[in-house]
């Protein structure tokens, strides 16, 4: 005994949209040689297309004879259902549409980027795009490390280069280095902070499950004055270091650019000594070429020329830097 297996294939939604449009323009003409011109369809298609939809619910949408074409009860009833699909789908391909175009994008930030240059940002997008949608989010770097290349994260602003696989990084500014020390703290006192005193004072770094760059680059930071920095752990919010800072649990060492900002009981103190600059920029996947990114990267590069190099001259811009630049994550590092 053989048995016969019989595949029946189901509509696509495109045949069913067929179907649906063929219905109510044969509902408003009622003729099928005017219905095959309005679609631009043979005849025989039109009639295939409502044979089709009547096999589907199994009744009769219309009644037809040599004189004229008209609805069933069945065909009056089922066409307040097709006007309304069909406005759902032309509303859902409007929408869909409009996503592609829709300016919205979702960015984090380093301390720069967030105290600095973000504000900037924010006003030049109102005032150039006032219908983009900014979402801003504050991650640990381990954070914007996963969510970068998972799509969960378009941008990330005014960080180093950080080791992920087809990261577009594009350089902003290279930052000095200086230290936040507490107001009071005898190295308040002076206009300046040597790197010798760091032998005798602790260094605020983050912790390892936020960031696992910070400390190895404290210790690569110091080793060439042959000091070897002892850490005190914080959460790796630029605030609550430097709270920590103000309450003499250590020294946090940060970017020049953090002090035009204003923090409760610290002080910014350049170094005596040349330290390497920190390089930062705008990170995000090279796979991101959405209109949204690239109105973004612009507005960033305007106003990071417009706020960074007027406010801070000590901080040298990529394009004509010259002192030597560290990153503060490689790809040795991460490994």
């Amino acid at each position: 005994m053989h048995r016969f297996f019989y595949l029946t294939a189901r509509p696509t939604l495109d045949f069913r949209i067929r179907q649906l449009k063929c219905f109510l323009t044969l509902s408003d003409l009622l003729n099928y040689g005017k219905t095959a011109r309005a679609l631009y369809m043979s005849q025989p298609t039109i009639t295939f297309q409502i044979k089709s939809l009547e096999e589907s619910f199994g009744v009769k949408l219309f009644e037809r004879d040599r004189q004229q074409v008209r609805l069933t009860d069945a065909g009056f009833a089922f066409r307040e259902y097709a006007q309304s699909i069909m406005d759902s789908v032309d509303a859902a391909q409007e929408c869909l549409s409009g996503l592609h175009a829709r300016l919205r994008l979702r960015v984090s930030c380093g301390p720069v980027g967030q105290f600095v240059l973000l504000p900037a940002v924010i006003r030049a997008l109102a005032e150039q795009y006032p219908k983009f949608e900014l979402e801003v989010s504050e991650l640990t770097t381990e954070q914007m490390m996963s969510r970068l290349p998972e799509g969960k994260m378009d941008a990330l602003l005014m960080v180093s280069s950080l080791p992920i696989k087809g990261l577009r990084f594009d350089p902003i500014c290279k930052e000095t280095l200086v230290a936040m020390v507490s107001r009071r703290s005898p190295l308040a006192a002076g206009r300046n902070i040597s790197v010798e005193d760091l032998r005798r004072t602790s260094v605020i770094a983050s912790r390892t499950k936020d960031c696992r760059f910070h400390q190895p680059w404290l210790h690569s930071l110091l080793a060439p004055f042959g000091i070897t920095p002892r850490i005190v752990e914080s959460p790796q919010s630029c605030s609550v270091q430097f709270a920590y800072a103000a309450a003499g649990e250590g020294i946090a060492i940060t970017t020049a650019s953090m002090a035009i900002c204003s923090f409760p009981d610290v002080v910014a103190l350049p170094f005596s000594e040349p330290l390497p600059a920190l390089q930062l920029g705008l990170a995000s996947m090279e796979s991101n070429e959405s209109t949204a990114m690239t109105v973004f990267r612009k507005i960033v590069m305007q106003c990071a020329e417009a706020t960074l190099e007027r406010r801070l001259p000590m901080n040298s811009f990529s394009s004509h830097a010259h002192q030597p630049v560290v990153a503060f994550a490689s790809q040795r590092e991460a490994s």
